[in-house]
């Protein structure tokens, strides 16, 4: 399948890029996750820097979060990835 990813905040500055775009042969989030995060090792970094302060990383998987998706669907998915929004 096709992955289009897009990258926000200062997820940009850290993987160098605006958006990217792949092939996946992932059939579950969780592989897809994992591909990403092979692709990107600082993405990863990020996820277990925000995990530590028990927050995580925000990816949407065709405007859904990922962790709610049971399987990937169709020839073409894409991907949002957003760092944890803070404020008050």
């Amino acid at each position: 399948m096709k992955v289009k990813v897009q990258f926000f905040a200062f997820l940009r500055d850290e993987i160098g890029k605006k958006e990217d775009e792949f092939e996946c042969d992932c059939s579950s989030p969780e592989e897809l996750l994992e591909e990403l995060f092979k692709r990107y090792p600082k993405l990863k970094e990020e996820d277990e820097q925000y995990k530590r302060f028990g927050l995580e990383l925000k990816v949407l998987v065709n405007g859904r979060e990922w962790k709610y998706l049971d399987s990937l669907k169709g020839d073409e998915v894409e991907v949002a990835l957003f760092p944890p929004a803070a404020g008050g």
